[in-house]
């Protein structure tokens, strides 16, 4: 490695390491694509691609703490309460698919997110338009089947109860927002009933576009499932899927 050039100017560390050498680049950068854009030997595939990625050079960072810096990235405030990007996307474009959520979260098996679940809330806009979380492995989502004995039918009819019961709930309480993301929460959990299952079970993919996403490697299988996952969402009308690679122990040097 080489120290850094006098004309980058003084580093402040916590740790006093800013007169350690650099390690250079091991892979060269190289424009890609009509764009130029630049991306490393390292990532030959996503090279191919230059030209349909967008990449934001207009983004900083006003906090040094892991929650605050997920909340700016999500919602472009270091404080917790405001609309997720997700959120902003559901409440202005709505969803190509009512039997879906308009906006699903993937999180990393390997923890929570820093910061939680403010990072896909909605905010001040109505709660139903806040992210919905699939948990990783073979059960993305619990309780997705009736109970046993309970057909469809039936199953309508308890929620139709529950429904009126809950609306005239939220009539006496002069309009709960909490309440109402509620109702709209169970109406959607139903009709995921159907169309859910097909859309999370990847065993219908071909080996071939398996070994595509990485799975069956063991570094890559568990994101690649994820990746496979989020595009037939996508396909399916889902308009907004964020994943998240790394857990609660953070990606730097904490490890």
């Amino acid at each position: 490695g080489q120290p850094l050039p006098g004309s980058f100017g003084e580093v402040m560390t916590r740790r006093k390491v800013a007169g350690n050498p650099l390690l250079g680049p091991i892979k060269t950068f190289r424009p890609r694509g009509q764009s130029g854009l630049e991306i490393s030997d390292f990532l030959p595939h996503i090279a191919g691609h230059a030209d349909d990625i967008c990449v934001l050079r207009s983004c900083h960072g006003d906090s040094v703490n892991h929650p605050q810096s997920v909340y700016q990235m999500n919602t472009g405030s270091i404080l917790m309460g405001k609309p997720s990007l997700g959120a902003w996307v559901a409440y202005g474009l709505g969803t190509e698919n009512r039997d879906m959520p308009a906006f699903v979260v993937l999180p990393d098996p390997g923890g929570g997110l820093k910061g939680g679940p403010p990072a896909w809330g909605s905010g001040f806009l109505p709660g139903s338009f806040q992210g919905t979380t699939l948990r990783p492995g073979a059960n993305p989502i619990l309780n997705l089947k009736p109970q046993p004995g309970i057909n469809r039918r039936d199953q309508r009819r308890m929620l139709d109860l529950t429904g009126r019961l809950n609306r005239e709930h939220l009539a006496a309480r002069d309009f709960d927002d909490r309440l109402a993301a509620r109702i709209n929460a169970y109406e959607l959990a139903f009709r995921m009933q159907s169309a859910a299952p097909g859309i999370v079970d990847i065993s219908r993919e071909t080996e071939a576009t398996r070994r595509l996403y990485g799975i069956g490697q063991k570094e890559t299988t568990e994101f690649g499932i994820r990746c496979l996952m989020a595009r037939r969402m996508i396909e399916k009308g889902v308009r907004f899927v964020q994943l998240y690679s790394g857990d609660t122990g953070g990606w730097d040097a904490h490890k």
